[in-house]
């Protein structure tokens, strides 16, 4: 995102836009545990606020360790479940700083070799992610490789086959469409955040261009 703000500045100093480019992508922050997010939680609660008060790094680290052992599975849920969101969002950035680094190891490459083109090289739209699936459409998708549905679905047209797999679907309870509804918020959420990203980094190179 960094060398995107730069685009404006080699308009007008284009002897200069190589070199402030050339900026390695920043490595996202991991996720905390649900025990790190218990801490951080516990530490603002008056009651554990009185004990750790006082204490060594040592001392506080015990009490608090303490704590979440004597914590049943109900209790740690709500850390856990954060954990889970904090996660999907952190391996979301993974891949997309992966992708980033990738793309500036080979632009320094090609900068080195071809300094007078370097700059237009650097200057590139942002790429608008994939919008999620639906549950219906994972459903779809994994019903296709059941020998059952591919019996019913083979010869048949396109509409037939949306009409056999719309008819399978509503015939669904509610227990068993959760598997895909579930999915279907991990993606949502993976595309929110990239979407985030998307529009922050579309507006600063519309700005820049």
């Amino acid at each position: 995102a960094e060398w995107k703000r730069r685009i404006s500045y080699i308009q007008h100093f284009p002897q200069h836009g190589t070199s402030l480019m050339v900026k390695e992508p920043t490595k996202p922050k991991r996720f905390p545990t649900s025990y790190s997010l218990f801490c951080a939680n516990a530490k603002t609660k008056p009651q554990i606020q009185n004990e750790l008060r006082g204490k060594s790094l040592t001392e506080r680290s015990q009490i608090l360790s303490k704590h979440w052992e004597s914590m049943n599975e109900e209790q740690k849920r709500p850390y856990q479940e954060q954990q889970s969101k904090l996660q999907l969002m952190y391996e979301t950035e993974m891949k997309k700083y992966r992708t980033d680094l990738a793309e500036w190891k080979r632009r320094i490459s090609y900068i080195q070799h071809f300094p007078q083109h370097g700059t237009s090289l650097m200057v590139k739209e942002p790429t608008k992610p994939k919008r999620f699936p639906t549950s219906y459409s994972l459903f779809c998708a994994n019903a296709k490789t059941k020998p059952q549905i591919q019996n019913e679905l083979r010869g048949k047209s396109l509409t037939e086959r949306s009409q056999i797999l719309s008819k399978h679907w509503e015939s669904m309870n509610e227990e068993q469409k959760r598997p895909y509804q579930e999915q279907q918020s991990k993606l949502q959420l993976m595309y929110e955040t990239e979407m985030k990203k998307y529009r922050t980094d579309l507006a600063e190179w519309k700005r820049r261009i």
